[in-house]
């Protein structure tokens, strides 16, 4: 019986061991000198993915909430000060889930 995914009627566990190749671990010592990796191999990031990056480290650092604002206004609420228009509210509000269906 063929298997769709494995058209040639093998069972998944014998097409993973058939392809697996048993290799002896390297013995490594402390030479450096032994070592398979070449001192040439070199990234180098394009202009575009510099610039993303900058700017992903300036987000990071940046102040997501400005806390003097949000203290200002939690005591003018305290103090009663805080002007709050509920027509106004309920515009923004609905101006809101329009732009959330479109």
């Amino acid at each position: 019986m063929t298997n769709p995914v494995n058209p040639l009627g093998r069972s998944t566990a014998e097409s993973i061991n058939s392809n697996t190749r048993k290799t002896q671990p390297e013995s490594r010592s402390d030479n450096s000198s032994s070592s398979s990796v070449s001192s040439e191999d070199t990234v180098s990031l394009s202009q575009e993915s510099q610039q993303v990056s900058s700017l992903a480290q300036q987000l990071k650092e940046a102040s997501v909430v400005d806390r003097a604002k949000v203290e200002a206004i939690k005591q003018e609420i305290a103090n009663g000060n805080y002007p709050l228009d509920p027509e106004k509210i309920a515009e923004n509000l609905i101006n809101l889930e329009q732009s959330l269906l479109e």
